[in-house]
């Protein structure tokens, strides 16, 4: 039960930590000042961790919470290379 409830607010935290970013990318439309390595990494990590709740624990808190930063990751990463280079 614990459980469940920390990792709830793990997965709003992650959500909202991730929204600024991604509607700053929209907004401007510039990715120039990101670093596309750290978020090839990031998604890397996230797609490893989602691949783990998966076949691992089983648990959907888990498997939500992980495919949701694996969402939000992919969503800046894909939007930084677009924008990427735009004045």
């Amino acid at each position: 039960m614990l459980g469940n409830i920390l990792l709830g607010i793990v997965s709003i935290c992650t959500m909202i930590s991730y929204l600024p970013q991604t509607i700053k990318l929209i907004k401007t439309k510039k990715s120039n000042d990101l670093s596309i390595n750290s978020w090839i990494l990031w998604v890397t990590s996230s797609l490893a961790y989602t691949l783990y709740a998966v076949l691992c624990s089983k648990d959907f808190m888990l498997i939500f919470e992980t495919s949701l930063e694996l969402t939000f990751c992919l969503i800046i990463l894909l939007l930084a290379l677009k924008y990427k280079n735009n004045k």
